[in-house]
């Protein structure tokens, strides 16, 4: 595999191939789309008609004060953050694994108040059917506050709210909204409403590309998030396909400054081969 960076964006190339394409200069976040299967195969979606913010493979929180997910306020007393690319380290450019350590400041839209200082670390490796994606994120508490649920949250009947925010990824229409999708948690079959608000060690949203008529059914992808930590599940295939860990999915998490928060995902993009 081989990296190459630009000032735009952070390829990630498997013989000539795209694995995925880490974007740099969107003014509020950075993120992973295009995500690829080994087969080419596109299964993540950016910026599309019904939520401009859903970008990619992306990860973004939000406080009382200051929103990074939405990119706009959701309440009077809210402001709009920005993830600020600082500098990249440890940049693996050649190999059976590459990728990078990054540097973030996670600030105010205009810049001038620090809330989080982060070290991302992506690296990708292709293994057989699938790449195989590892996202770490050490964000160091600049600003005492809270993390807070987005206003979106999917209220269940047991009374709870289950949030989106922590990574997340946006799946395109033509691989999670054609039908004939699955979800496993832990390898296990549940509904997608089952696995609201669940806390897995390994999720898998399983889908079928759209093919060109009269072929039927077109070929098969899986999506799985596994995680190290024990972040809330925020999973659906309808009226569109997203799922998402983070740690103030299921209740919200005080922050003190200096405090250290630490996740570990790894994603990872395969091609289901009968």
């Amino acid at each position: 595999m081989k990296l190459q960076i630009s000032e735009q964006n952070v390829e990630f190339l498997n013989g000539g191939a795209s694995a995925g394409r880490y974007n740099l200069n969107d003014p509020f976040k950075p993120f992973l789309h295009p995500l690829h299967t080994p087969a080419g195969r596109m299964v993540s979606a950016a910026s599309p008609h019904d939520h401009k913010h859903h970008k990619g493979l992306m990860c973004a929180l939000q406080t009382g004060e200051f929103n990074f997910w939405e990119e706009a306020p959701a309440s009077p007393a809210e402001r709009v953050g920005r993830q600020r690319h600082l500098g990249f380290q440890n940049v693996a450019w050649t190999g059976a694994e590459i990728g990078f350590t990054q540097q973030l400041a996670w600030e105010s839209a205009d810049g001038a108040t620090p809330v989080f200082r982060e070290d991302r670390t992506i690296r990708c490796r292709h293994d057989g059917d699938e790449f195989v994606w590892t996202w770490t994120a050490r964000l160091t508490v600049s600003r005492a506050g809270r993390l807070v649920k987005g206003r979106g949250s999917c209220a269940l009947p047991d009374g709870r709210r289950i949030s989106y925010n922590g990574l997340g990824l946006r799946l395109t229409r033509s691989f999670g909204c054609t039908g004939n999708n699955a979800l496993l948690l832990d390898g296990r079959k549940v509904a997608f409403r089952e696995g609201m608000g669940q806390v897995p060690r390994r999720a898998t949203f399983q889908g079928t590309f759209d093919p060109h008529w009269p072929e039927w059914p077109g070929p098969r992808a899986a999506v799985t998030f596994e995680q190290e930590q024990h972040d809330g599940l925020f999973v659906m295939e309808s009226p569109f396909a997203y799922m998402a860990m983070g740690p103030s999915n299921l209740e919200e998490v005080e922050l003190i400054a200096g405090q250290i928060l630490a996740q570990t995902y790894r994603i990872r993009v395969a091609d289901m081969v009968a």
